[in-house]
């Protein structure tokens, strides 16, 4: 087995480092495409199965926002972020 040792400020900085690159990353994948198809939609919302049952009430409430040109439906990636992180349940309330 191998070890590696770091100094505290070193391995922060890296952490650090490796943080921002992350951020950056995420960032500009979510910037790249701001209006999304079902599939996507239920991947960053958590739904699982076919059905479109809790797409629909989302739309239908107006909780996410959506576009439609026909039958073609695409949802606002910001609007899907906005609504999880305003639906979060934090920690600091425990």
């Amino acid at each position: 087995m191998e070890v590696i040792v770091f100094e505290k400020k070193s391995f922060n900085h890296l952490i650090d480092e490796i943080t921002i690159q992350v951020i950056r990353h995420v960032e500009r994948h979510y910037q790249e495409q701001e209006w999304i198809g079902k599939d996507e939609a239920k991947q960053l919302l958590g739904i699982r199965g076919k059905g479109r049952s809790t797409l629909q009430k989302l739309r239908d409430n107006l909780s996410i926002e959506y576009s439609q040109f026909g039958r073609i439906i695409r949802y606002s990636r910001s609007s899907i972020l906005r609504f999880l992180e305003m639906n979060r349940r934090s920690l600091d309330r425990l």
